[in-house]
């Protein structure tokens, strides 16, 4: 099974996302990470070429993927994620999102899934098996704040 691993991409969201995708993949699971996408020759484009292809290379990559996991930061996300989630959500990907926070969530991320976990950093790990050891059991936990 393919997974197209989202979330934020600063420096501390890097390190959870290579532990999320170093988990999965130990979990038998094929795991696409945006992050980790290397475009040949990058510093020769225009900046316009080269979004153009990391645009095309994700939006494939969502497209091939068995499920969609995004690690949420609550509302005020990236416009990329949201974007992403928004995009494999209409396509009936198979659509996991887990806030890792107590902030509040808006409705799009919340409604816009298939299956949402109400989580903190320190129990990530274990939330993730609990879905992901089980063939990606059906999972849905009542959201906190649920904003526009």
């Amino acid at each position: 099974m393919k997974i197209y691993l989202c979330g934020s991409c600063g420096s501390t969201e890097r390190t959870r996302m290579v532990k999320v995708a170093e988990l999965l993949r130990s979990l038998g699971y094929d795991v696409y990470c945006p992050f980790e996408l290397q475009i040949p020759n990058a510093w020769d484009m225009t900046q316009e070429d080269w979004a153009e292809k990391v645009f095309k290379a994700d939006v494939q990559a969502i497209l091939h993927s068995d499920i969609f996991l995004f690690i949420s930061v609550g509302r005020i996300s990236t416009a990329g994620s949201n974007w992403e989630q928004g995009y494999a959500y209409a396509h009936e990907i198979p659509t996991y999102v887990f806030q890792i926070t107590d902030a509040q969530t808006s409705l799009m991320t919340y409604c816009g899934c298939d299956n949402f976990v109400n989580t903190s950093e320190e129990n990530l790990e274990k939330d993730l098996r609990a879905v992901f050891e089980k063939e990606c059991r059906p999972y849905h936990t009542e959201c906190k704040t649920i904003l526009t």
